[in-house]
């Protein structure tokens, strides 16, 4: 799935999709919402080994110089298996990573792997990878996109041997938002703490899930009721009464129509709903209901993965 981290997280008026491509109508001009600070400064690092006491810090001491001499750059002895390790203050959603390399020895960036998350198992270097870097001769400093990887610890691993040196290493990214999340039928069904307005619960959805929540049927409404009972019952967080799901309306008419492209075949509104707002929730609080909300309203949201159930 195509990362959204270059989309402004605005409030928009109307994003679609279609066959997985994201298709903008409108968007406001303005920064995006996913953090541009460096959240590696002024943490933890570690290594593997120390070569001349070129410590981990100095990965992440806020000096971007690629020269050796001026004390700036990480290194390991030249062994296999070299690691380097960041410890974030939290779980991170990771968008994108800054490597720079010495100057005069850049191709030793080359196949290093990039892991992220949570576990410290084998030093962390058993969690799920986000990239290999390729050697780029005419590139000092390479920029790896994680697409919103989420996790405290971020690996650098070289399983060859000889050195592993990062003169800086810049990570851009975001605190995670607080959620639960239970497994149905194939499906990870997860409930955000995070409120926000429609269009962008749809682009966290699309980032770091699959898609906002649809719904086929009354049994998928039965489950989905359960489901949210249990959710509520477990969330850490006080719940908005209503959860944004993937439900919209088309702007050029009355067809309301599920985002993640499923066949709209029943629908559960409420008495209340006159549809004047093109989104739509689900009550937490009112079993198998569904209310249309201000787009711009801050809710909670129900994003799921396991797109394969829906066939």
């Amino acid at each position: 799935m195509q990362s959204l981290d270059f989309i402004n997280r605005f409030c928009l008026p109307f994003v679609g999709r279609s066959r997985g491509v994201v298709v903008l109508l409108w968007k406001s001009p303005g920064s995006s919402a996913a953090s541009r600070i460096n959240v590696a400064l002024s943490n933890t690092a570690i290594q593997s080994t120390t070569f001349h006491g070129a410590v981990a810090e100095r990965a992440i001491d806020g000096n971007s110089s690629p020269q050796w001499d001026q004390g700036s750059c990480s290194h390991t002895h030249s062994l296999a298996k070299q690691w380097w390790r960041l410890e974030l203050p939290g779980v991170y959603r990771v968008s994108e990573i800054h490597v720079t390399n010495r100057n005069e020895f850049r191709e030793w960036l080359n196949g290093i792997e990039i892991f992220i998350g949570n576990s410290r198992a084998n030093n962390g270097n058993d969690n799920p990878r986000c990239a290999i870097i390729n050697d780029d001769p005419g590139c000092l400093t390479q920029t790896v996109k994680c697409w919103g990887m989420e996790g405290r610890f971020i690996n650098f691993y070289k399983s060859s041997s000889g050195y592993l040196q990062l003169c800086e290493v810049k990570v851009y990214g975001e605190p995670a938002a607080p959620s639960v999340s239970i497994q149905e039928t194939g499906r990870n069904i997860t409930l955000v703490g995070t409120r926000l307005c429609w269009s962008d619960a749809l682009l966290y959805c699309r980032d770091s899930h699959w898609d906002l929540l649809s719904l086929r049927g009354p049994e998928d409404q039965e489950m989905v009721d359960e489901m949210v009972d249990e959710l509520v019952a477990r969330a850490p967080f006080p719940l908005t009464s209503h959860l944004w799901v993937g439900l919209r309306r088309s702007l050029s008419g009355s067809t309301w129509f599920w985002m993640s492209a499923d066949p709209m075949d029943f629908s559960q509104w409420d008495e209340g709903s006159y549809h004047s707002s093109p989104c739509g929730g689900v009550s937490s609080v009112e079993p198998s209901t569904w209310r249309q909300r201000s787009c711009e309203e801050h809710l909670n949201f129900i994003c799921f993965t396991g797109s394969e159930v829906w066939s």
